[in-house]
């Protein structure tokens, strides 16, 4: 088949699975916290994102963004709900978002590893945070396409005391090999206090941050979903402060060596796991002032297949990061990891990579890029929050195609046909065809964009056309705007072994055509469209279901039409005019029984 015309929008194609990237504006409601007497202001974070589940948000244009005063926020907040995004509106005042939890150490106010409320106004026993290392914020698993700027997230468990951690009656669990006493004053800052404590945990995929701050000591941002993006952020930390699994990138970001009051000891900026990789471009690696800082590593090997890259970074001094740049974690040795490092400088100057973990210096960056890691998901904040308009592609019978989602790629083909590539984004092919389709234009639509709502792109006619969408037999339930489109008999096929019902509808030259959503996201793939040369609208008088035959399946179409239980239109409403008098009614059904019957 004849390419004509394709796009990959936004940041390419990636090897694997394709990520879902997201519209290119943002739209929806605002709230707002400690913003005394304006609308929609809420006293707490946590209120906000309860307020903004309600008004449950499905896509980029229902997006609720919370706008949060300057201030020290001390709240556990937990968001289930996408498109949600934090925002700082005046970043020259830190908005910051805290929480005492520690591993180790008890509280009256914790039930099944989280806050409650009604726990901690009783009193009456104590729990030990068992969600996620204590994590002050939580953006669980529902929490897609999460945005955060300006907003510095901590835990000041491996910081300092508040009377708020001692209210809540702090003390050791006896899980732990724990037996530092946590007292108003206590060096919490010692390595000998030290245990985990997250300051943000991120379950929910495509979150994204710009120049938001973490800040704990072990383990302090952890990383749980399929993509992400850091751009112009800081976080610090000591031990493993990057940890988790999943692809990210952190963008021109700064990563600092908290070090500690007394008993110092080197860090490690990451701990990754298997799934996913974590690209780290250039970025600053520095050490905090006022503590001792040891010399530290880029990171050791969470699980046997970590993969992490550090390109272009710039170190503070060369002793920040040891000699061998990598170590070991329980039995994972740093040489079997997927560790890479390129174009590390300090004040300047290339450092002395010679004694680093054999094979993990690399001799280029090919492959090392934003985009390779992302593939096609454009993040919000790659471009700095600027808005980017999506080009159109066009073919000759579909002019102008204009996808609403930025990150997909598209494509239009001419001349389709059997062993043809179905979507953009997978290698799946048409095994069977109907050669009512054959010839025609093609527009591979994303596989990925069955997980959208709404609707998904839009084209021009070109010429007087039929548009075909080639459904998934799996979906369950008919998408809205496909409700009135004709249904035909022949079912093609692909190498996945996925059966399609075909959908048709007539559209003529210059009126706009809208595609919609799949409507089923999970054991399903996506549509597939095929546009043809409109034909004669009558081919076959009695052939109400466009099959090319006459037989009790057309009588039943009709009859239904007849019932207003079904609307026909188009060729299948010309071809139910049975008797050709220009009108369809019970004297066609009439007539189509007479022809089943041999009459």
């Amino acid at each position: 088949m004849k390419k004509m015309t394709a796009i990959l929008i936004a940041a390419g194609l990636a090897a694997g699975m394709l990520p879902a990237p997201q519209p290119a504006f943002a739209a929806g409601t605002d709230l707002y916290v400690g913003y005394s007497g304006r609308e929609g202001n809420y006293s707490t974070v946590q209120a906000a994102v309860n307020a903004a589940a309600a008004l449950n948000p499905r896509s980029e244009q229902e997006r609720v963004t919370i706008h949060i005063a300057p201030g020290t926020y001390r709240e556990q907040i937990t968001a289930n709900t996408p498109y949600l995004t934090f925002v700082n509106d005046t970043p020259a005042q830190p908005v910051v978002l805290t929480w005492y939890y520690g591993i180790g150490y008890k509280y009256y106010s914790v039930r099944n590893g989280v806050y409650n409320a009604e726990a901690a106004q009783a009193k009456s026993e104590k729990d030990e945070p068992k969600e996620r290392w204590g994590c002050s914020v939580r953006l669980r698993s529902n929490a897609d396409y999460f945005r955060a700027e300006n907003i510095t997230f901590e835990n000041s468990f491996n910081r300092y005391v508040t009377d708020e951690e001692l209210a809540d009656g702090v003390e050791v669990s006896g899980s732990q090999s724990i037996t530092f006493l946590r007292y108003k004053g206590a060096d919490v800052a010692s390595k000998a206090a030290t245990e985990r404590a997250a300051a943000l945990a991120i379950e929910g995929d495509y979150a994204e941050f710009q120049g938001c701050s973490f800040r704990s000591s072990q383990d302090t941002l952890f990383l749980g979903a399929s993509y992400g993006y850091f751009r112009a952020c800081m976080i610090e930390g000591n031990t493993d402060y990057i940890f988790g699994s999943g692809t990210y990138v952190f963008d021109t970001c700064e990563l600092r060596f908290k070090g500690y009051s007394s008993g110092a000891a080197g860090g490690y900026i990451t701990a990754n796991k298997n799934a996913g990789r974590t690209l780290f471009t250039d970025c600053t690696v520095t050490a905090a002032s006022g503590m001792t800082v040891n010399p530290g590593y880029f990171g050791r090997p969470w699980g046997d297949a970590a993969d992490v890259a550090f390109v272009n970074t710039k170190l503070q001094y060369e002793g920040i990061i040891t000699g061998a740049g990598w170590t070991k974690m329980s039995n994972n040795a740093p040489e079997n990891a997927k560790f890479k490092e390129y174009g590390t400088t300090a004040n300047g100057n290339p450092v002395n990579t010679s004694g680093r973990v054999y094979g993990t210096v690399q001799g280029s960056a090919n492959g090392l890029d934003t985009k390779t890691y992302l593939g096609s998901w454009t993040p919000f904040y790659l471009n700095g929050g600027t808005p980017v308009e999506i080009p159109a592609i066009s073919g000759t019978l579909v002019q102008e195609l204009r996808p609403v989602y930025m990150g997909y790629e598209w494509s239009i083909h001419e001349h389709a046909q059997t062993g043809d590539r179905i979507f953009a984004d997978r290698d799946f092919t048409f095994t069977e065809l109907p050669e009512l389709l054959a010839g025609g234009e093609a527009i591979q639509t994303p596989c990925d964009a069955k997980k959208l709502s709404g609707t998904i792109a839009e084209f021009q006619a070109g010429a007087d056309i039929t548009v075909s969408v080639l459904l998934d037999t799996r979906v369950e339930k008919l998408p809205a705007w496909l409700e009135g489109w004709t249904k035909l008999e022949p079912q093609p096929r692909s190498s996945n072994d996925v059966a399609f019902y075909i959908y048709q509808k007539d559209y003529a030259k210059g009126e706009t055509a809208a595609l919609g959503e799949n409507g089923q996201s999970s054991y399903c793939v996506n549509y597939a469209v095929i546009v043809t040369p409109a034909r004669p609208a009558a081919t076959l008088a009695g052939d109400a279901d466009c099959d090319g035959i006459l037989s009790a399946k057309d009588l039943t179409v009709l009859k239904q039409h007849l019932l207003h239980s079904r609307s026909l239109t188009g060729k299948a409403l010309a071809n139910a005019d049975t008797n050709c008098d220009g009108s369809v009614d019970a004297q066609d059904a009439r007539q189509l029984l007479e022809l089943l019957l041999g009459k």
